[in-house]
């Protein structure tokens, strides 16, 4: 039976590692990052290289995280890249008011509107992200759509663009007629710029072009250095990770549901708890409850040997112990044998107080019999309780030697 329980606890084990390790975030939360194009990835999707480039030749370039969503004038440009969580009308507003004071907005998504999470903004600006489909290959395109595009007016100069790498399945339609195309095919516009009060707003059907791998182009680096032209040296580019949904400050419950200690951690107390339940180990002495340990009263004594004497038929012995106690507490204050026969033991009592000499006798006889029934064993008993001989000492007994 012992072998079969622990059999059953190595096999529960290794299922709950097996699952632990299925479920686990160790590699999860890795691959989950690296799929995102946030400035914490260093995959070719992401754009770490973009954030480190920006710092090395002179940009205060920082993250938007770990904070309320809120763009001040501090800010020069503001680059979000594929949102994976959406932005709302509130955000949206506050990012478009914001351009329109002087900011520069760079919007990359290559995911269509509907899912994709900047979807706000776009809808604001009565722009759309939708899938390209082209009837002939001019030449620049690729198996999964445009493979580059090039520059569609000569405004991109510094340093000059002629082609960019951007390897989207997607481009940017609108109705309105007062955006700038900028990098597109003859029908796919991928790049447009939209004048918004002081600021201007850069839109991009691909995120490619600024991505870890997409930079090793040097004609897309030379696009990132252009869409900078409005920020002054030194000025504060800021990624937004708020909406790749680094929003939430790291806690204690995050340290331990999101990192592989933390799962460890837990492991190993699942299989502690499972460990002593299985071995019926206790976590400390057993707490007895208050019926078991209160303790009886001495009433309670009383009226159980009453109740075994009564229900004995124990009359005789009763009286008898009430017999030997009633003489011994007459005798003790005069040092009287109480041992005496009866009479002798009245007379010598009626030597040392004044007392009913024949009462006494007849009631020590009656206390020494044995065939008396509950009620006369009652009266007797309380006869002697109440016998008193606390009177006057007879004259001259105190100089009278005591049996």
């Amino acid at each position: 039976m012992r072998q079969r329980r622990d059999l059953f606890i190595l096999i529960s084990l290794f299922v709950a590692l097996v699952v632990f390790t299925i479920l686990g975030p160790s590699q999860a939360s890795e691959e989950e990052v690296d799929e995102r194009t946030t400035t914490y990835s260093s995959a070719p999707d992401g754009v770490l290289a973009l954030l480190r480039w920006l710092e090395r030749i002179g940009y205060d370039a920082q993250r938007l995280e770990f904070r309320d969503f809120a763009v001040d004038e501090s800010v020069a440009t503001l680059v979000i890249l594929n949102p994976t969580v959406s932005i709302n009308r509130t955000q949206s507003g506050m990012v478009l008011d914001w351009v329109e004071q002087g900011g520069t907005l760079i919007l990359a998504q290559d995911t269509p509107q509907f899912f994709g999470g900047g979807n706000q903004i776009l809808r604001d600006l009565e722009l759309e992200i939708s899938d390209y489909e082209s009837a002939e290959d001019d030449g620049w395109l690729g198996i999964d759509g445009i493979e580059r595009a090039p520059a569609l007016q000569p405004v991109l100069t510094a340093p000059p663009v002629e082609s960019v790498l951007v390897r989207t399945s997607y481009a940017i339609t609108t109705e309105r007629d007062d955006i700038a195309p900028l990098v597109g095919v003859p029908d796919g516009l991928v790049l447009a710029g939209i004048a918004h009060g002081k600021g201007y707003i850069y839109v991009s059907s691909a995120s490619y072009p600024f991505t870890n791998a997409g930079l090793r182009d040097e004609q897309n680096a030379a696009l990132a250095l252009n869409l900078l032209r409005r920020t002054p040296p030194g000025g504060r580019v800021l990624f937004d990770e708020y909406h790749h949904g680094f929003f939430e400050p790291p806690s204690l419950r995050t340290l331990i549901f999101g990192g592989p200690w933390g799962w460890a951690l837990i492991y190993a107390m699942v299989v502690l708890a499972l460990y002593l339940i299985l071995t019926g180990r206790r976590f400390g002495a057993p707490i007895p409850l208050p019926a078991e340990i209160a303790q009886r009263s001495s009433a309670e004594y009383v009226e159980s040997i009453a109740d075994l004497l009564q229900r004995g038929g124990k009359r005789g012995f009763v009286l008898r112990h009430y017999y030997v106690a009633f003489k011994r507490r007459l005798a003790r204050p005069f040092g009287i044998n109480p041992q005496l026969e009866d009479a002798a033991f009245a007379a010598e009592i009626a030597r040392y107080r004044t007392v009913d000499q024949p009462a006494l006798h007849d009631l020590l006889k009656r206390l020494s019999r044995s065939n008396l029934d509950e009620s006369e064993l009652l009266r007797v008993v309380a006869a002697a309780d109440n016998f008193d001989i606390s009177g006057h000492d007879l004259p001259g007994a105190g100089s009278r030697s005591r049996h």
